[in-house]
């Protein structure tokens, strides 16, 4: 399947990072960037075409990617999709959508850091013959957990536990057909979730807990990536 990378946005969580001299998807990590790790977990995956939908420094990511890059698993082609003013990340899809060239397509955030297997996701997307499949994972807390009893008496503390919750996972899989549905501007989680959500075509692929997956949206993030991702290679993160 072809994958379209969302990695036009302007990063100003983390701009103590960046220090507006790169992209947040060009961020080190474990000394290669987000979007080579995601680039390299694709293509182990079996992606051999990846769409970059840029703005924000375009010119600094084509320079680094050209229109091959070679990863661990072999090359990947890629190619890039300008939004010329911000769109939102349903109409950077739109707008990406001209380059797709396979029958279902990948939606990924240009700032995911995950190992888990694709290739799973993509099987069930194609079994269950649903418009769109999105990807969900368990919610670690930002904070420490407070248990009491009910005299209030403190009998635990529980550091940043996962929670039982899921969220957007930031990696989905649609029909092609379905992305000339994406709004021309706005978010996606906005219209076309929505709108295949009430109209029961949008599934949910729970990421098993032991892999690992951060979105990395802030300099705390960054920091608790760099100490515990440990690759591509190793599954099991429990």
């Amino acid at each position: 399947m072809d994958t379209i990378i969302l990695c036009g946005g302007l990063g100003t969580r983390i701009r103590t990072v960046t220090q507006d001299s790169y992209p947040k998807a060009m961020i080190q990590i474990s000394g290669k960037t987000i979007l080579e790790w995601e680039l390299s977990w694709l293509r182990k995956n079996e992606v051999k075409h990846a769409i970059l939908a840029v703005r924000y420094l375009a010119d600094y990511i084509e320079e680094q990617y050209g229109s091959c890059f070679e990863t661990n698993f072999g090359e990947i082609e890629v190619s890039y999709s300008r939004e010329r003013e911000k769109l939102g990340s349903g109409g950077a899809v739109k707008l990406a959508n001209s380059l797709v060239t396979t029958k279902q397509g990948i939606i990924m955030n240009g700032d995911v850091m995950t190992n888990f297997d694709l290739h799973k996701m993509m099987q069930g997307h194609r079994k269950d013959k649903i418009k769109g499949t999105i990807a969900i994972a368990k919610m670690r807390s930002p904070f420490g957990i407070v248990e009491t009893d009910n005299s209030g008496a403190i009998f635990e503390f529980k550091e940043k536990p996962i929670l039982d919750h899921w969220i957007h996972a930031g990696v989905d899989i649609f029909e092609t057909d379905v992305l000339q549905e994406f709004p021309n501007t706005g978010q996606m989680e906005e219209t076309i979730f929505e709108k295949l959500a009430n109209e029961k075509q949008l599934r949910a692929y729970n990421i098993d807990p032991k892999y690992y997956w951060k979105s990395i949206d802030n300099p705390k993030d960054f920091q608790e990536a760099e100490k515990d991702w440990k690759g591509l290679d190793l599954g099991n993160w429990s």
